[in-house]
């Protein structure tokens, strides 16, 4: 992290910023050394402890908080997601390879609970919602631990823009007109008009919390187009901040509309290699998806939909691989 000597100076005042700071270095330890028992008992004991601290610090009133507070708040939030993102010890089980079997990914289990980290994930767009108040002084506090000095901002995308620089096969496949509204079917009653607007905060307001997939396609075709460089890895957990309960949801039914957002976040979380805490798991849920929505045929599906998603699948497999905008426009 370009500031991480903030984050130590403030875990010396703060006892949540210290806390999951400590269970950062235990869950690390456990990735390095996954042998040794001890770290595996220490990494189960912090994360613990300090999901316990900031569950007390969201039950506790804004104002008591204060803009320190919630900076405070927000920031063990992004590094607890970080931690959740790592896979488990249980989690890693190997084809030999030193490759977590695809087989095993808690995206296409039965299992809800292997869902967990996701749950958490989904839980950070309201928190930002709700900090609406504080929340642009906390993103540039957030901008200068995570992207540095040279970054005003922690906000990649207008978020009241339309969806011009979405592919047009995208718009289609997720139903949402060229204005950035779900299209509406009067007779269906399905998706449903939405009319998004910007407050004064910046903070996005939707006259219908279904259109779930407008938010997640605009920040997916910016983030694309990132570099795959070591702190750019900051900038693609905006993405997590877009996903509602939700899209989580539907990722439990396996709607593969939901998984096909969900796997190309994941390739493009690919890119960044031997970053610890994301390398294993991104690789692993993505090839899961993968496999899964190739299982279900999507491709020869009859007529115009079966040709959409075939560019859609296309699209997914080649998402690990970043290709400059120079070479794009040859």
């Amino acid at each position: 992290m370009p500031r991480s000597d903030k984050i130590i100076s403030l875990s010396k005042s703060d006892p949540l910023v210290r806390n999951t700071m400590l269970a950062m270095t235990a869950c690390h330890l456990r990735h390095a050394s996954p042998g040794v028992l001890q770290h595996r008992i220490a990494d189960h004991f912090q994360q613990s402890f300090a999901l316990e601290q900031y569950r007390k610090a969201l039950c506790t009133p804004q104002k008591d908080l204060g803009q320190s507070g919630i900076d405070a708040l927000l920031l063990s939030a992004v590094l607890l997601n970080i931690i959740a993102f790592a896979l488990p010890s249980s989690e890693t089980v190997s084809r030999g390879d030193d490759e977590p079997d695809p087989r095993t990914s808690s995206i296409i289990s039965l299992d809800e609970d292997l869902l967990g980290w996701l749950s958490l994930q989904a839980g950070l767009r309201p928190l930002l919602k709700s900090m609406a108040t504080y929340l642009p002084q906390t993103l540039h506090f957030l901008s200068l631990i995570f992207l540095g000095s040279n970054k005003e901002s922690w906000t990649l995308m207008r978020e009241g823009q339309d969806l011009e620089e979405v592919p047009a096969t995208w718009r289609e496949v997720f139903e949402l007109d060229n204005a950035g509204r779900t299209r509406y079917d009067e007779a269906t009653g399905s998706a449903g008009a939405v009319d998004i607007s910007q407050n004064r905060q910046g903070i996005i307001s939707s006259m219908n919390p279904k259109n779930i997939f407008r938010l997640p396609l605009l920040i997916l075709v910016q983030l694309r187009n990132l570099a795959p460089v070591r702190f750019n890895v900051f900038q693609n957990l905006q993405f997590l901040g877009k996903v509602d309960t939700e899209l989580r949801e539907l990722v439990r039914d396996k709607d593969e509309k939901a998984l096909w957002l969900i796997g190309y976040w994941l390739g493009l979380m690919c890119r960044f290699e031997d970053i610890w805490w994301c390398e294993k798991r991104a690789k692993r849920d993505y090839k899961a998806i993968r496999t899964w929505l190739e299982q279900l045929h999507l491709a020869e599906r009859p007529g115009v939909e079966g040709r959409r998603w075939k560019e859609m699948m296309k699209e997914l497999e080649l998402a690990p691989v970043f290709v400059p905008t120079w070479m794009t426009e040859l």
